[in-house]
């Protein structure tokens, strides 16, 4: 998407507010959902990370809830750890 704020480095710094912006901007340009392997890979992915919240499921870059986050395809990690899922 080409106004994300995940190309930005500030991006680490942006409110839940911000993040459900980006959110729900990605969700209505694409709103492919991930196979489910791809998004259980993800969140496997989050889970090893120190800037996972396991309490909250959420990023602590990016302030998104992780389970959302994984299962749309359009979506990656701000640390770059998971990318977009393209067929």
């Amino acid at each position: 998407m080409e106004n994300s704020n995940l190309d930005n480095p500030e991006c680490c710094r942006r409110s839940f507010g911000a993040s459900l912006k980006d959110t729900a901007a990605r969700l209505l340009a694409d709103p492919t959902i991930a196979p489910r392997y791809i998004h259980n890979e993800r969140m496997e992915i989050c889970k090893g990370c120190d800037r996972f919240d396991a309490n909250k499921q959420t990023c602590d870059l990016c302030g998104c809830y992780m389970p959302v986050k994984t299962a749309m395809a359009n979506m990656r990690c701000p640390q770059d750890l998971w990318t977009e899922y393209r067929k």
